[in-house]
């Protein structure tokens, strides 16, 4: 394959544009008669060629977290703008009449970095009124500008031009900057920024009973369930207690997205040269946590991103079945966990006042999911033990529960509901 200065630049991320527009400020050496056509062939030679050796500096070493942190790979070392880590969906403590939306992306941000928000990245909340798995309301956010002059703008709620794993922008609704609340007139306020990373789990501990889910373990991970207990209480920690995230925080009136049962699901995007017309594809799409990370290999995470939910009963059933089997555990167990999370959405009942998580696939409330829901003891205590089943053939005490719950200083009363950055 031919690589030239042209066929690179959409690969090359913000930081090596940065030591490039530095390298031009340093050009002076150029000795000044030479012909302009040969310094042009000059430069865009050294563009070509810089470019390439920074992009491996950057991206040779990769970190040494994973999770639905990092889904594949190629987001967790390539762009991990678009690495989607949580969706929330709940009523909004402060005005019954609202929902609020959370997308949290781009994980594992230190305390004190300021980690910079990439503008080729097309993010979406998809909501679907009908109960057919395809969109109906579609919000998109997209960054634009560089450094300290970024800017957030805002396009819907509305009817999407394109449905699936395609996506065309919408008109242009609202523009705000980053890290800043902002308002529209019709009650929906924004907040796109840094925040403290909502998720609590005893990641490390989780890599140890199945190493296949830790990318930087790929491609020959260690076998299962050598490791059968999560750690005691006490003893449990916060993997991600350290950790700050991105975040699209989004409070709207409820009649925005429908009048009853909805889902909800999110996806990012990039502009691809086998798309045209400026459309987008699909890289990554998540919505129920703990789905991909605990059921699905590894290596299946990236070919479940490019599909749609309409997929998910023929994809992801297998993979819940194939797991739930291999753990020694009745077929019940698994047609329990497909019943209320296959497709891969999140519910609620929007005509509810209240809720808890699985609550409208149960049929009891507004369901959704809380920044403080303990997904991961929920899963693990019907995968591992008795919950909602009663099932008891084959439980595994020891995984029921990581024994770790949500921080309370990791939370707001208000909007934005998440904590202050790190």
């Amino acid at each position: 394959m031919r690589i030239n200065a042209r066929s690179i630049t959409c690969f090359i991320p913000t930081e090596v544009w940065v030591l490039l527009d530095k390298l031009v400020q340093n050009m002076a050496f150029f000795p000044i008669k030479r012909s302009l056509t040969r310094a042009t062939r000059f430069f865009r030679t050294l563009v070509a060629f810089v470019a390439i050796l920074l992009v491996v500096l950057i991206y040779a070493t990769p970190k040494a977290l994973a999770s639905d942190h990092q889904d594949t790979t190629f987001l967790a070392t390539k762009l991990t703008a678009a690495d989607l880590t949580d969706l929330y969906v709940f009523k909004s403590p402060t005005n019954a009449k609202n929902v609020v939306l959370v997308m949290d992306f781009d994980p594992l941000i230190v305390s004190g970095e300021m980690r910079p928000f990439d503008p080729n990245v097309l993010y979406q909340f998809k909501i679907d009124n009908t109960g057919d798995s395809i969109e109906d309301v579609v919000l998109q956010f997209n960054i634009s500008g560089k450094g300290s002059y970024q800017t957030v703008t805002v396009r819907g709620p509305s009817s999407p031009i394109k449905v699936g794993t395609k996506s065309a922008l919408l008109p242009v609704s609202w523009t705000g900057e980053l890290n800043q609340t902002f308002s529209a007139y019709n009650g929906m306020k924004f907040f796109v920024g840094t925040r403290k990373d909502p998720f609590f789990f005893d990641l490390e501990q989780f890599f140890k009973i199945i190493p296949d889910r830790n990318y930087s373990l790929q491609p020959n991970p260690s076998p299962p369930f050598q490791v059968l207990s999560f750690r005691p209480l006490g003893q449990a920690k916060d993997t991600l207690a350290p950790f700050n995230v991105h975040s699209i925080i989004v409070e709207l009136p409820r009649k925005l997205l429908g009048s009853g049962k909805i889902g909800a699901w999110m996806t990012t995007s990039v502009k691809t040269p086998r798309l045209r017309n400026g459309h987008f594809a699909q890289i990554e799409r998540l919505a129920v946590p703990a789905l991909n990370e605990l059921f699905m290999d590894f290596k299946a995470h990236n070919n479940s991103n490019l599909q749609t939910p309409t997929k998910d009963a023929n994809n992801q059933s297998q993979f819940i079945k194939s797991f739930v089997k291999a753990i020694g555990r009745p077929e019940g167990i698994a047609d329990a966990v497909i019943s209320v999370a296959i497709p891969d959405v999140i519910q609620a009942d929007l005509s509810k006042p209240s809720g808890s998580y699985f609550g409208t696939q149960l049929g009891k409330n507004f369901g959704g999911r809380r920044p403080k829901d303990d997904v991961i003891d929920v899963t693990a205590s019907v995968v591992f033990g008795n919950a909602v089943t009663g099932i008891t053939e084959g439980q595994i005490p020891g995984l029921t529960s990581d024994n770790v719950g949500p921080n309370n200083a990791n939370f707001l009363p208000t909007f934005p509901y998440l904590g202050n950055p790190l």
